[in-house]
């Protein structure tokens, strides 16, 4: 069988060594993302969505679930977005408060300059305090080729 994964190419390297390389299929880009922060984690996935004119949606879709295994603590997930004189804000998707599990979804828009929006999780002793963002980890979405 000839199939291109069950192919191999040789290729003579600078010295006359051969490298022998697999030839694979083009894989989609891995849009789940795994956050932690603290006792925290959000995972879910990160999806580019396509339109129609006739009906336009918002190119960007993020679904997940957000976990909580500390008591007496916070997380909250949130998206950039285009905040005044060309600053960036973040928008909470969700909060959740002591041992659990919720889920969160939304749809956004690109960021100026045709730029993803990146995803955070923080968390705090309160939700105010984990929408500060001091102690977080971000997610930031592989730029189109």
């Amino acid at each position: 069988m000839n199939s291109v994964i069950s192919r191999t190419l040789i290729v003579l390297g600078g010295a006359g060594a051969a490298v022998a390389m697999a030839a694979t299929p083009a894989l989609a880009v891995d849009n789940t993302f795994d956050l932690a922060a603290g006792k925290a984690s959000a995972y879910g996935t990160y999806d580019r969505m396509m339109s129609i004119p006739e009906r336009p949606v918002p190119p960007v879709a993020v679904s997940g679930t957000l976990a909580m295994n500390g008591r007496n603590r916070c997380a909250v997930v949130q998206i950039a977005y285009n905040g005044p004189a060309d600053g960036i804000e973040w928008r909470t998707l969700n909060h959740l408060c002591g041992p659990g599990k919720t889920n969160f979804a939304t749809r956004s828009e690109f960021l100026w300059g045709g730029g993803r929006p990146e995803l955070r999780l923080c968390t705090g002793v309160t939700v105010t305090r984990a929408e500060q963002g001091r102690n977080c980890d971000v997610f930031t979405p592989a730029a189109d080729l």
